[in-house]
């Protein structure tokens, strides 16, 4: 039930966003503050704790963030914050993203491989993609060993794996049965 506190939150900047035709904008403003609160985690705790008046949270985020975001991100922070949400901004920032990829007809593609992705097999996977979704794909690669080899490629909403790690588990249970 919490996360659709966080659903509406973020339905209600996004829809603000596109409004003043800043969508991306807020955006990216709301990456920066991610990259505050992941540099930092102890700043989040802060902003959670029940020892400081709220004035003094409402203080500390006008200091932290006034100087790079709009009014408008600056208030959704400190609705957060008043509401008792502010632990949940990741929870937001994903909702947020959702829609924004929605709206630019744009997916985000988790692409596992054991070793390093060279420059042309990210964009024939990327390429790949795009024709079979028919959307822009933006790829986040990273490096996982323990998959052995061939990659896994997961969005919020499909999961493809072509692993080594998961077709020798699929021939082990060929062998058990």
């Amino acid at each position: 039930m919490q996360n659709n506190v966080e659903k509406e939150y973020s339905q209600a900047l996004f829809t603000l966003a596109c409004e003043e035709n800043s969508a991306e904008k807020y955006y990216e403003e709301l990456k920066l503050v991610s990259d505050v609160f992941r540099s930092d985690s102890e700043y989040l705790t802060l902003l959670s704790s029940p020892n400081l008046s709220m004035e003094e949270k409402i203080s500390c985020i006008d200091g932290a963030f006034s100087s790079f975001v709009s009014e408008y991100t600056l208030s959704f922070l400190k609705l957060l914050c008043e509401k008792g949400h502010i632990s949940r901004f990741d929870v937001c920032l994903d909702d947020y993203e959702k829609l924004y990829n929605l709206k630019c007809r744009t997916r985000v593609a988790r692409v596992i491989s054991s070793v390093e992705l060279t420059d042309e097999e990210k964009a024939k996977i990327k390429a790949s993609l795009e024709k079979k979704w028919k959307v822009t794909v933006n790829l986040a690669c990273e490096t996982d060993e323990s998959i052995l080899g061939g990659i896994i490629i997961e969005t919020e909403d499909t999961v493809i794996d072509g692993s080594l790690k998961s077709k020798l588990r699929d021939v082990k249970d060929v062998i058990k049965a």
